[in-house]
């Protein structure tokens, strides 16, 4: 029988988690901080591309407002990946509105989302920016704030 065949012993299988916590009594987890970004923008996306042709206002607002629900929610250490996350998810939900939009560029299916994804970089950038910004303030606010004390209780100051 060939290696490859037999079967690992028990005490040698992989332990991955069946389900990826989206959050638990602290708050989010950097995996429930993407879901909450990424369900305000969609929802969003969804009236806009349904009312009409593109991203719009509705987009922007939700897409924010989910960004900085996000960094208010999230996990202490997932900080750094609450402001990593709107360029990421704005990219993502900007190709799916542009598949279900379904705008006609001449050529192939892949420069007709290359085209589409620059103009919605372009015309859209200060949501980006905005979401991206908020969620860095939040996040840098909250990381000041939760700053462990000085030992002893006192604030330490330089002296001059």
């Amino acid at each position: 029988m060939p290696d490859r065949d037999r079967v690992r012993p028990r005490s040698h299988r992989l332990h991955l988690a069946e389900v990826v916590p989206l959050a638990d009594r602290r708050g989010l987890t950097a995996a429930g901080a993407v879901a909450i970004a990424l369900g305000f923008g969609a929802f969003g996306g969804f009236i806009d591309v349904l009312t009409g042709q593109g991203l719009r206002a509705t987009f922007a607002i939700f897409f924010v407002v989910g960004c900085a629900l996000a960094a208010a929610l999230a996990h202490r250490e997932d900080l750094y990946a609450v402001i990593v996350m709107p360029p990421l998810c704005y990219l993502l939900l900007a190709l799916v509105a542009d598949v279900i939009d379904k705008a006609q560029i001449a050529g192939s299916w892949l420069s007709q989302q290359f085209a589409e994804l620059l103009s919605a970089l372009v015309l859209q950038a200060p949501v980006l920016l905005v979401a991206t910004a908020l969620a860095a303030a939040i996040a840098t606010a909250r990381r000041r704030r939760d700053r462990p004390a000085a030992p002893g209780g006192a604030r330490t100051r330089r002296s001059s």
